[in-house]
């Protein structure tokens, strides 16, 4: 197999992973209606970290339009939500991997990019429902639990990212 066979079909894996994960998470009830482990965008830090931004924005855009087609979401405002949150963590996480990595770690990184992904949701829910500023109330809760959440997926990306072999 050639390497940009090799390479399409890894970035193949971490598509069909992250679907997975985005349609196994929006199955699990939840103790708040926003509260997301937020795995499928791990995936994207995972392939960050291990094959650069593109690839990661690749397999994040497949795995956004996928997951809208199985969840049956595509174009809907959870969509566009979800597209909003996953875009503006990417293009952070890979500012933050590219230019501040180190002495930031893949902990920090992860954690950029949850706050971020929840910055990026309540822009989107403010434009698509009129709403101005008023989303803004919710941000210190969102925020809240997008600290940890992010902490929780830096950690299983660094302990996935250790265990995967080198390519």
């Amino acid at each position: 197999m050639s390497l940009s066979a090799q390479v399409a079909a890894r970035l193949a894996i971490f598509v069909a992973v992250a679907t997975v994960l985005q349609v196994a998470e929006s199955m699990v009830p939840k103790p708040m209606p926003w509260l997301r482990l937020g795995l499928a965008n791990a995936v994207t830090l995972l392939v960050l970290v291990r094959s650069g931004v593109l690839a990661s924005a690749a397999v994040t855009v497949v795995r956004l339009l996928l997951g809208g087609l199985v969840l049956g979401t595509l174009a809907s405002p959870p969509f566009l939500l979800s597209a909003a949150g996953a875009l503006s963590a990417l293009v952070v996480m890979g500012a933050a991997a590219r230019l501040a990595m180190p002495p930031l770690s893949c902990l920090g990184v992860s954690v950029l990019g949850a706050a971020t992904h929840v910055a990026g949701q309540l822009m989107a829910f403010s434009v698509l429902f009129d709403l101005g500023s008023a989303a803004l109330v919710l941000a210190p809760l969102l925020v809240a639990t997008a600290v940890p959440l992010g902490l929780v997926s830096g950690t299983v990306v660094l302990a996935v990212h250790r265990r995967l072999p080198a390519w």
